[in-house]
């Protein structure tokens, strides 16, 4: 069997992009703060910068939107815990007999199809749907949310394979499962994790029993999901654990299995005579602790010894941290960020809510330092730059078109690294785990001309073709970027300057490092040697809008936001 820290090590070629990368981690410049509320201004960067963490490429009207609610209620509004349940992935190219009619759901079918290669990406086009769609029509006006960057992260924190889970059902109702929980109890997912359907195929649980116990996922529960793999202090000794606590844990989890003809999420099933019904006494990690049989329960009493050390609290919270905030955690941030957290966690019952209300209220997540100390991955960047510009409408648009799309931009992040159907290992994503240099495996050599490519598709005068590449899809259905309506929203958009000025604290995370140069520059894109060629042309506009005038106006946004969009300071969050 391949070893766990054999497959988390990616292929790095040091190409011409990596050799500049880190070679050790970056140390802060300074003693950071703490978890004391922000009392700095509130403002336009200081808004974004929340929005941009927390959010898929933050909108200005939303960030307006956070600067009139003030930090707390922005907060508030982010974390809103308010149930919504999306309307299910549908059946937009599979005519076969034995498949939902086209325009239907795919997701309650009895039986798998053998090949359901067409339901895995009608599934990830309704997921790439839900990220560019949020936040998601709701009663109580929420503007904005977290719901799908905790989604993703839950996602790369129990990472599976659709390819090797092979059953799309499965990947959909784990993701409802993640969805349930996205900012809930951790304690309660981690044991509805267990006997998740697509975990227990993943992880071979399915092939757990009594005479011949599986280790995967017993190995993956302690290792990557709950309290984390330390030094080895020992032989087959990992600080938090052994490997005879892996085995016993294996015993704990026997007898699960998948009933495969069934429609709906709970198929998860339990069959005691294939249960080890034995006491399984864990090592002096676990202070010698046993646990005795509890039938289709016992795995809940497994979770529950785990998360009586208090390693368990810090390390989601250092996930969080990497996460959300950056990814180098010293010993400053250990004493000052992880371990508070870590007891807020504990003290709330591990609800993760409080968790992210104290971190995302802290001076630290605010402090200079932490700002576009990010790379953003290809879905913060390439959906992100989706939601940040206004498109033509597509209200008109026949579903199967829109799948299309949605479907093509999946092509593009996964091009880019991060496949929203298949992760790389058990492990996830290496730009959140990959010690020395994390987040900057999002770009070398391949992906950077692949996301300059992407912006160049999306501000083109010939708009997206939503269809390309998919055989029998009607040859031109395209979608046009409109940064022309962005001037019903701005407060000055005759000014040039005051426009330049609010995209560069849009769509740069340190707007400080914006020289008066580089936004001359951009200016010029506009204006060309003549500085009142912008109030000139938009007056023009508003008195006399042809569809002349306003193309010409569009074209002009269009090539600066493309410029700007292409900036390498874009690329940071």
């Amino acid at each position: 069997m391949l070893n766990v820290n054999d497959k988390k090590k990616p292929s790095i070629k040091r190409d011409k992009v990596l050799k500049y990368a880190n070679q050790k981690l970056p140390e802060f410049p300074r003693n950071i703060a703490g978890l004391e509320e922000y009392s700095d201004n509130w403002n336009f960067e200081s808004a974004a910068h929340l929005l941009r963490r927390t959010c898929f490429g933050p909108k200005l009207s939303e960030i307006n939107q956070a600067i009139n609610l003030g930090l707390n209620e922005s907060i508030d509004k982010l974390l809103n815990e308010e149930e919504f349940t999306p309307d299910h992935p549908l059946n937009d190219r599979d005519d076969d007999e034995n498949t939902p009619p086209i325009g239907e759901t795919w997701v309650n079918i009895l039986e798998k199809k053998n090949n359901d290669f067409i339901q895995k990406k009608s599934y990830e086009a309704w997921r790439i749907s839900l990220i560019l769609n949020q936040p998601h029509q709701s009663p109580n006006n929420v503007p904005f949310s977290i719901r799908e960057k905790m989604v993703l992260f839950w996602q790369n924190h129990f990472a599976t394979e659709a390819i090797v889970v092979g059953d799309s059902r499965y990947t959909y109702w784990m993701n409802y499962r993640l969805r349930k929980h996205f900012i809930g109890n951790f304690k309660n997912l981690v044991k509805e994790i267990n006997v998740d359907a697509a975990m227990l195929v993943y992880l071979g649980g399915i092939y757990n029993v009594k005479e011949a116990p599986n280790e995967n996922y017993a190995r993956e529960l302690f290792e990557l999901f709950t309290i984390g793999k330390g030094p080895v202090d020992g032989e087959d000794s990992y600080t938090y654990y052994t490997e005879e606590d892996i085995i016993q844990a294996a015993k704990v989890l026997t007898g699960w299995y998948v009933e495969d003809v069934f429609s709906g999420s709970e198929r998860q099933r339990f069959e005691e005579e294939n249960h080890d019904k034995t006491t399984k006494v864990f090592s002096e990690k676990f202070n010698n602790k046993s646990i005795q049989n509890n039938y289709e329960d016992e795995h809940k009493d497994l979770v529950d010894m785990i998360f009586e050390n208090e390693r368990t609290s810090e390390y989601i919270c250092e996930k969080i941290y990497r996460w959300f905030v950056y990814y180098v955690i010293d010993e400053d941030v250990t004493s000052k960020i992880i371990k508070p957290l870590a007891k807020v966690l504990r003290d709330n019952n591990y609800e993760i809510k409080p968790v992210l209300s104290k971190l995302f209220r802290s001076q630290h997540f605010f402090e200079i330092h932490t700002r576009g100390a990010m790379i953003k991955s290809p879905s913060d960047f390439n959906l992100g730059v989706l939601r940040q510009i206004p498109f033509s409408d597509t209200s008109s648009f026949d579903f199967r078109d829109l799948y299309r799309f949605w479907r093509n931009r999946g092509y593009d992040i996964s091009n880019q690294g991060q496949d929203l159907l298949d992760s790389p290992n058990v492990a996830g994503w290496p730009a959140y785990y990959q010690d020395p240099l994390y987040n900057e495996l999002w770009i070398n050599a391949v992906t950077l001309p692949m996301r300059t490519r992407d912006i160049i598709t999306y501000f083109r005068d010939s708009g997206i073709n939503a269809t390309s590449g998919e055989p029998g899809a009607p040859e031109d259905v395209r979608i046009y970027a409109e940064p022309i309506k962005f001037l019903d929203e701005i407060e000055k958009p005759d000014d040039i300057d005051f426009m330049v000025e609010l995209f560069c604290k849009w769509l740069f995370p340190v707007y400080s490092e914006i020289s008066d140069e580089q936004k001359e520059e951009f200016k010029n894109i506009v204006v060309g040697n003549n500085p009142n060629m912008w109030y000139d042309e938009y007056h023009a506009y508003i008195n006399n809008p042809t569809d002349e005038a306003k193309t010409a106006i569009n074209k002009k946004l269009k090539t600066l936001l493309k410029e700007m969009c292409l900036m390498p300071e874009n690329h940071l969050s």
